[in-house]
């Protein structure tokens, strides 16, 4: 008994420290040594059309959609004694098409910048789910048009995917008593190539309107006889949070005739209905937004990666040429992160970037965009748009894969390098992880004489405090925990909050003082 208890002792007084040590630098820099990593687990299914598609393409029978299991592998750190952690759901590359014939040097959730991304994340103290999406559409197909639909439509169907998992999490905290650890309120959502296109458009497209109003007519299809038709349509492909069922029937417009899809065909179905589909912080590595009309303030803060000469996703605004096996295909016009970043920084929505204390951004000094939360890449080797990713030498390519893929580990990982350490300055101050310890205590009232008035508010909320302890910034939440407005520069003991556009409902503002962060509740009424 009394060896059991010694064990019993110097076992906590390991975890202890272990947790001690874990907390000094925690979401900065990495402070675990291993990482646990699961197998591939499914958390949801929706209907997929892959194999229509494939049969089309002589891949697989032909036939209408079915149901897929939608899988996500984990990566945490061992030994965490953090219960509440943040969240970073990683969409991969591939071009809507399996890798075997997607054209390109990657395309699964394993690959190797995925789980070197995944993995130095972990061991910062995240938890990240590299997550599957559904996949399937018609880049060879000769009428220019159709091609364009059936992007949309895949890229539409990988949208509903990530809301589906951002649910799904917050279901399994208050239904399945949290398995992973997580806190619903700090979740990112990052995609990388493909996965940025769905990250992006995740993040800032979230009504119905935004598509059927996209400028120039991009999500329009005009068919004769019938007229201009929305590419997506609610009726059939179902509502962005999925939140279906829909089916297709023999009334439905002529583009479902056209493409074969069998009359009551299925294409979506609701997972985890009643919890949120919002998100704290977006990222997204190359890809591009179907229109960047679709950002309005207030949304997510956004953190971009992007080769600026990049071949496949323009920079820019300009036209989306997607790799396949016959080459690049040229299917439609989107905005890149250079147009994305300069949206943002007008709107605000990256303001709270500005909250970064002095001396804990060391890689934006390297970087040449001029916006505040986009990191641009020049001069890469052979040009690539995608520098961070690399193949195994030792690693099988199927007949289609191009010959040609970057082997060079050591160069991939410096990229890597840069793109972790100007992420995590960022994520810390929009995620709310009071990541530094000088000025990250929490505050009473009464240590600050703190007075906030009326409460509930209408227009306005004044704040005052000791005059020797003026508040330096503030940041206000919603309930999803998304970040609504960041002020910076504040420096008063006594000033005034204006409700500005902010909707009825219950907010958290959190001020930040030079001594520590006091966060109180807001009703706006």
């Amino acid at each position: 008994m009394r060896i059991f208890t010694k064990l019993f002792i110097l076992i906590f007084l390991l975890a202890m420290g272990n947790m001690v040590n874990a907390q000094t630098g925690r979401y900065t820099s990495e402070v675990f040594s291993k990482v646990n990593v699961s197998t591939q687990i499914p958390l949801q299914s929706n209907f997929t059309v892959m194999p229509w598609v494939g049969g089309l393409l002589g891949g697989m029978p032909g036939g209408g959609s079915t149901r897929q299991p939608l899988r996500a592998q984990f990566y945490s750190p061992d030994g965490d004694t953090e219960t509440k952690r943040p969240l970073v759901i990683y969409l991969h590359t591939g071009n809507f098409i399996p890798f075997s014939f997607n054209g390109s040097c990657g395309g699964t959730v394993k690959d190797s910048s995925n789980v070197e991304i995944a993995t130095r994340l972990a061991k910062m103290g995240y938890v990240v789910a590299v997550v599957e999406y559904r996949q399937g559409w018609l880049p060879t197909i000769e009428q220019e048009l159709l091609k364009r639909y059936t992007l949309i439509q895949a890229a539409y169907r990988g949208v509903q995917d990530v809301n589906t998992y951002v649910r799904y999490f917050r279901m399994s905290v208050d239904k399945l008593g949290n398995p992973h650890g997580i806190d619903p309120d700090k979740i990112t959502v990052w995609g990388q190539g493909t996965g940025g296109y769905l990250s992006l458009a995740s993040g800032y497209l979230n009504q119905y309107s935004e598509i059927i109003n996209t400028p120039g007519g991009k999500w329009i299809l005009p068919v004769q006889g019938v007229g201009n038709v929305p590419m997506i349509i609610e009726s059939q492909n179902g509502t962005i949070d999925a939140d279906g069922p829909t089916t297709l029937s023999s009334a439905a417009y002529v583009p479902t005739a056209v493409l074969g899809f069998k009359n009551a065909d299925t294409l979506c179905v609701s997972n985890h209905v009643g919890y949120s589909s919002e998100y704290a912080l977006t990222v997204n590595m190359g890809g591009a937004m179907g229109d960047s009309s679709w950002v309005n303030k207030g949304e997510t803060p956004l953190i971009s990666f992007h080769v600026t000469s990049d071949a496949f996703a323009p920079c820019k605004t300009g036209i989306l040429r997607v790799p396949t096996a016959r080459g690049p295909e040229p299917v439609v016009e989107v905005s890149g992160s250079c147009d994305v970043a300069a949206i943002m920084d007008r709107l605000g929505n990256n303001d709270v970037f500005k909250t970064i204390p002095t001396g804990k951004d060391p890689f934006n000094t390297s970087n040449k965009s001029g916006y505040l939360g986009f990191y641009q890449f020049d001069n890469t080797p052979a040009d690539s748009g995608s520098p961070w990713e690399w193949t195994f030498a030792s690693q099988p390519k199927p007949n289609q894969q191009p010959t040609d893929c970057n082997t060079d580990a050591v160069s991939a990982r410096k990229y890597i390098d840069t793109i972790v350490g100007y992420f995590a300055p960022r994520a810390c101050v929009a995620l709310g992880l009071d990541c530094w310890k000088v000025g990250t205590q929490d505050l009473t009232d009464s240590k600050v004489n703190l007075k906030m008035s009326p409460n509930p508010a209408t227009t306005e909320l004044q704040i005052s405090v000791d005059s020797d302890k003026p508040v330096k910034s503030y940041i206000i939440y919603d309930i999803t925990g998304r970040t609504v407005r960041s002020t910076v520069d504040v420096n008063s003991s006594n000033f005034v909050v204006n409700r500005q556009t902010l909707q009825n409902g219950l907010y958290i503002i959190k001020l930040q003082f030079e001594s520590g962060i006091l966060s109180k509740k807001v009703l706006f009424e």
